[in-house]
């Protein structure tokens, strides 16, 4: 038996504005789309009247690999809200970059909201890296890391911490 990543799916509250988010600021391309009322799918989900649309995107280039599921709930229609980042049970997306700077700066001037300015990473496996939470329809978390080039790396601390760096803001 093997295994493979096939999908990351989130529950959103407005599929096309979600859909609109991925493809208009992160180059994501949409594959598929269906309405799913079927009693697999009810059944699947646990939920006896599900009605739920749904949307397959990767990332533009990318056809093979891990794909982006977005999925609303037609059938019950519920107001969408990501947990807060430290409860248990909340999610993010990481996508890697390969300019987090130029992708910030492009983002929060087209209306992108982040938790800060892009952080360097003083410490674990992508020390020397840039990381930052963009924060998407329903207030879904999208970490953006660009991870640091060979030969940068430092060696990990203890501390975890992240360096800010104000070289980012416009």
């Amino acid at each position: 038996m093997s295994l493979a990543l096939g999908h990351v799916g989130y529950t959103v509250s407005d599929l096309d504005a979600a859909i609109a988010f991925f493809t208009e600021h992160f180059g994501f391309v949409l594959r598929h789309r269906q309405l799913q009322d079927n009693d697999y799918t009810r059944a699947t989900v646990g939920v006896p009247d599900a009605v739920v649309d749904n949307a397959i995107l990767t990332p533009a280039g990318h056809v093979d690999g891990c794909e982006l599921q977005l999925l609303q709930y037609v059938v019950p229609a519920l107001p969408g809200a990501f947990a807060p980042v430290a409860q248990p049970g909340s999610a993010h997306l990481a996508l890697e970059v390969t300019d987090l700077a130029q992708l910030y700066r492009r983002s929060s001037a087209s209306g992108v909201r982040f938790t800060s300015a892009p952080n360097r990473i003083d410490s674990g496996r992508n020390a020397g890296g840039l990381i930052a939470y963009a924060l998407g329809p329903d207030n879904l978390r999208i970490e953006l890391v660009q991870r640091p080039q060979s030969g940068t790396r430092r060696a990990s601390h203890s501390s975890g911490a992240h360096r800010r760096t104000d070289e980012y803001r416009s």
